[in-house]
């Protein structure tokens, strides 16, 4: 299952043995390309022995009949501490922890998929949510799973201290919610003030077990009870080596349908090509792939299948208000006339990686409108305006976060871009805690900067951070902009939602308050042989594993 944010894009990028497969080489450079696959061999054959009792690698011929029918077994580049999800944060952890917890409910804006939840329903002025369970549902460990669940959940989210990732469940803005147990299925929920986005919010929500917790809701320091895993999803914990794999096994009393596969085992393999080789010999089943090159190399394999989904995601391009530069408006238009989107997309992060974006939404947030106009590039008008301002007179600086995939490439296009028009743009990358430290604060010693926002779906929680001042003060908004995110986020009606937010999106284009550039995909490569990966729904990870089985 899925939070309703994603995490920071770890950035990857094609080695040289990876090139080398695609192209002829002189004898001297293929000599150097056995050498390397043998270590790949070898350190894919360290990384898989462990749990899946599967340790058959480091043979020089690929064997891709190793993987059995009822094992699915999943490479991942770094591995969770604890079994909590409530405190996962990173995207790896989300997918190992998937098949553990069920969510409630997935809601969309065409269709509510129900999971542990029976029904949800709102009242008519916004204000009471009344959640009602399937019944007979149960825990891993066999014990009911009930409304004291939802309530223990709940009060666990509402502890500032626990830095757990679903207060959103439990405040509206920085207003409480109150609830209370209605029945052993029922909890009744009453909000601060109407909002129609908390329906989608809550039912992201994986409930924790609060016999297992001794109904304490300080879990952080319960690293016993973090550690035995004991969710509610169609797989249960067998066996769990930090750093090394996470084995899980099928739970015989889910409610829902039977998954097909008996073992779902997530080998952490830090190291790219040893994932590659891994992959291509079928002992694991499935990576991410992160780049361009990556998912062309993949998609020549009769024996692989890449699949794409929209991460639910936005990369942009923001103008520092404290910086000097932009005193005159018409240095931002100069700047945002030069650029070219879609090249910048199509440079950057190819074909599957990525799209250009029109708006402040991602493609897959509720009411994104994909007819709204984005900016488009007029060079011409940008030539103007930078001798106008006096820009061609100046250097500017681009900060960007160094760690994040795609970024650099991206600051490349856009200093040339800027180039062509008469604009100097020096560069800088750097490191995760010294950009967001800098970005967030009141610095005045740069100009423009990268950086990207989870926008999966209710709007109201997609982009709540650009108006609450939580992604920084040195964004700025229109008063307008500011009104229409309070009046969708209040408003119940989905039909006048929806218009509201097209209203946020064309104002936000208009405004120029940041420069949407991609909306980067979820891609990963899969075993020909594994089927349902194309119905698994991605939030950025998988939403339902009884989707899957093999051929």
């Amino acid at each position: 299952m899925h939070m309703l944010y994603t995490p920071l894009s770890t950035e990857g990028t094609i080695t040289e043995d990876e090139k080398r497969r695609t192209t002829k080489h002189k004898e001297e450079n293929m000599k150097k390309r056995s050498w390397s696959g043998l270590l790949c061999l070898a350190m894919a054959a360290v990384m898989l022995a462990g749990c899946g009792g599967r340790e058959k690698a480091g043979t020089s011929e690929p064997d891709k009949k190793t993987s059995g029918k009822n094992e699915l077994v999943m490479g991942v580049s770094s591995s969770v501490t604890n079994l909590n999800k409530h405190l996962e944060t990173m995207k790896e952890g989300w997918l190992m922890l998937g098949a553990v917890y069920d969510e409630l409910y997935m809601k969309t804006d065409s269709e509510t998929r129900y999971y542990l939840a029976d029904s949800v329903e709102l009242s008519d002025d916004g204000k009471t949510v009344t959640l009602k369970l399937k019944e007979d549902l149960k825990w891993h460990d066999g014990e009911p799973i009930t409304a004291d669940d939802v309530i223990f959940s709940l009060d666990v989210n509402a502890d500032p201290d626990n830095g757990a990732g679903y207060a959103n469940a439990v405040y509206i803005g920085d207003r409480p919610v109150s609830y209370k147990k209605a029945d052993d299925l029922t909890v009744e929920i009453t909000l601060p003030e109407p909002s129609a986005s908390y329906v989608t919010i809550l039912g992201t929500l994986p409930l924790l077990p609060a016999h297992v917790y001794g109904n304490d809701t300080d879990i952080k320091a319960n690293s016993e009870a973090n550690l035995k895993g004991i969710g509610s999803g169609p797989y249960k914990v067998k066996e769990f080596k930090n750093g090394e794999c996470l084995e899980l096994e099928r739970f015989d009393d889910y409610y829902g349908d039977r998954p097909a596969i008996d073992k779902v085992v997530y080998k952490v393999i830090p190291d790219t090509s040893a994932q590659e080789v891994a992959l291509q010999k079928g002992e694991i089943n499935f990576m991410e792939v992160s780049s361009q090159a990556a998912a062309d190399m993949y998609e020549g394999d009769k024996d692989i299948t890449v699949h794409t989904f929209p991460e639910g995601r936005v990369n942009y391009l923001a103008c520092n208000k404290f910086s000097d530069t932009f005193s005159d408006p018409k240095v931002k238009e100069a700047i945002y006339a030069a650029l070219d989107g879609e090249e910048i997309v199509k440079g950057a992060y190819g074909a599957d990686m990525g799209t250009a974006a029109n708006t402040i939404f991602s493609n897959a947030t509720q009411y994104h409108d994909k007819d709204i106009k984005g900016y488009e590039q007029d060079t011409g008008k940008a030539e103007k305006l930078v001798k106008e301002t006096g820009l061609d007179g100046k250097t500017l600086k681009l900060v960007y976060n160094q760690d994040r995939a795609f970024m650099k490439e991206t600051a490349l296009i856009v200093q040339q871009q800027l180039k062509d028009v008469g604009i100097r743009l020096e560069v800088e990358g750097m490191e995760s805690n010294g950009f967001f430290d800098r970005v967030f604060g009141d610095a005045s010693d740069y100009d423009l900067y990268f950086n990207g926002y989870g926008a999966f779906g209710d709007p109201d929680e997609v982009i709540s951070g650009m108006f609450d001042g939580t992604w920084g003060i040195n964004l700025e908004v229109s008063e307008d902009q500011l009104d229409l995110w309070k009046q969708g986020r209040s408003a119940a009606d989905d039909k006048e939602r929806a218009g509201i937010y097209k209203e946020l999106q064309e104002k936000a284009v208009e405004d120029m308050s940041i420069y949407p550039i991609a909306y980067p995909n979820y891609v990963f490569a899969t075993s020909s042989s594994l089927e349902g990966a194309d119905e698994l729904q991605t939030n950025p990870v998988f939403e339902d594993y009884t989707k899957l089985s093999f051929k």
